[in-house]
């Protein structure tokens, strides 16, 4: 299944939230205080990574040193190849705000950040590899266990007891990430971000769905332990093109979910005041710049 060729992220929340995911340093930047608060947030990163991953094991001693040093050596790599390329991205974005931006615009823009993650996966992969080979029978069925908690905690966040509470939740979130990088909307604009939302179709049982399917396929992969070769070859198709693993049905409704988000935002950047539009892009600029400085330090301990 190598190079299916099939994209394997989708809009925000309403499948698997990609949209900030690639700039979550700076959303996380964004809301803290303080000085130099994106180089806090991204220097917090390897912690926060050790964490996440360690929550879903008992690891002991060793897996944990060995677990820290991998994401310390993967950190190191993405802060010295990868955080240029966001600033030039950022800076990029920034200066195509003083023209009218088209939906065409918006999915290079996101294609773009796509590549960016993809680039991070097939770096991690291989001490990934390493890392899932030497968990016990014991760790992979607490992996199972932690796994379907999570999906239920997500799908209790990303739902609610009726239609009009989930498209409310949807529409809060949304906003809120969005005014992240473009500064207060005013009511019109907000209006138009909720209307844009209801013309898409509530994916949110079938993102589920979907997830715990890749998850089978994964935790397979895990119990199995195949060859080296293959071992990588399936990790690497399930992290870089996750979709070939979606239900035909549930691949179009993305499709589609995709060409309307990317409606709305060029339909939302076009609609910012001058006064918006140059807050915007200070904003990205700042990022660029702290991207481009974090890049040239090395990590402090």
């Amino acid at each position: 299944m190598t190079g299916v060729g099939v994209k394997g992220k989708q809009f925000f929340v309403l499948v698997r939230r990609p949209l900030a995911m690639l700039l979550c340093i700076a959303v996380l930047a964004s809301g803290l205080n303080g000085c130099s608060r994106t180089g806090f947030a991204y220097n917090q990163i390897d912690w926060v990574l050790t964490f996440y991953l360690a929550r879903h094991f008992d690891l002991d001693k060793q897996q944990k040193v060995e677990l820290r040093e991998m994401v310390d050596r993967n950190l190191a790599w993405h802060r010295q190849t990868q955080l240029p390329l966001y600033s030039d991205y950022l800076a990029a974005l920034a200066a195509s705000l003083d023209e009218t931006f088209t939906p065409e615009q918006a999915s290079i823009a996101y294609d773009e950040m796509l590549d960016f993650w993809d680039a991070s996966m097939l770096h991690i992969i291989p001490d990934a590899q390493v890392f899932l080979s030497g968990l016990t029978d014991e760790q992979v069925q607490q992996m199972i266990q932690r796994m379907e908690e999570n999906n239920q905690e997500l799908f209790e966040e990303y739902s609610g007891v009726t239609e009009e509470e989930r498209k409310a939740n949807r529409d809060e979130r949304t906003i809120k990430i969005l005014e992240q990088f473009l500064g207060k909307l005013n009511a019109e604009q907000k209006q138009y971000i909720s209307n844009s939302l209801g013309n898409m179709r509530d994916a949110t049982q079938d993102w589920i769905e979907n997830r715990r399917r890749w998850q089978l396929v994964f935790v397979q992969l895990v119990k199995e332990h195949p060859p080296q070769a293959e071992y990588r070859e399936r990790l690497t198709n399930l992290y870089v093109y996750p979709r070939y693993y979606d239900e035909p049905e549930f691949q179009k409704t993305v499709d589609a979910n995709l060409v309307a988000a990317l409606d709305l935002t060029s339909g939302l950047i076009n609609s910012l005041t001058p006064k918006q539009r140059e807050g915007a892009k200070r904003r990205l600029n700042k990022y660029a710049s702290d991207f481009r400085k974090l890049s040239a330090k090395s990590v402090s301990r």
